[in-house]
């Protein structure tokens, strides 16, 4: 009996999981035109993600916004984002190049940030935890 009890509350408990974040999202849904939102001063810039020739991922500027140190340190097809790796089936860390990075790498900085990046449907990509520190939107 306490063996029936124990099998019937792990059925009851593997039964009610949510498996839809057991399935692995597939990185191919990075592929495409991306636009900043809630981004700060990256705020409607656009990045056009797609694969190098040894597979990883890189994301090109292909519309610059009107911050004036957006427009003195970068320009349209530079390299914004220049990694992308998986953390899980569902999570995956992004990692983009910081605006002025040349400058920072000349004073010893840190020229990349990295977040942690879900999806949110097929055109949404929330960046840090639920989209706190920005989120990319599919442009169609």
């Amino acid at each position: 009996m306490k063996y029936l009890i124990i099998a019937l509350s792990l059925l009851t408990i593997v039964s009610s999981c949510d498996t839809k974040k057991m399935s692995e999202t597939p990185d191919s849904q990075f592929i495409g035109k991306w636009k900043l939102s809630e981004r700060g001063m990256l705020e409607g810039i656009e990045i056009e993600i797609s694969k190098d020739k040894k597979g990883n991922f890189i994301g090109l500027v292909t519309k610059l916004n009107d911050d004036k140190y957006v427009n003195m340190f970068m320009e349209k097809g530079d390299k914004l984002l220049s990694a992308i790796k998986r953390n899980s089936n569902f999570e995956f860390v992004i990692t983009e190049k910081k605006i002025a990075a040349p400058l920072f790498s000349a004073y010893g900085q840190s020229t990349t940030t990295e977040f942690k990046a879900v999806f949110s449907g097929t055109n949404k990509i929330l960046l840090g935890n639920n989209g706190s520190d920005g989120t990319y939107l599919k442009v169609k």
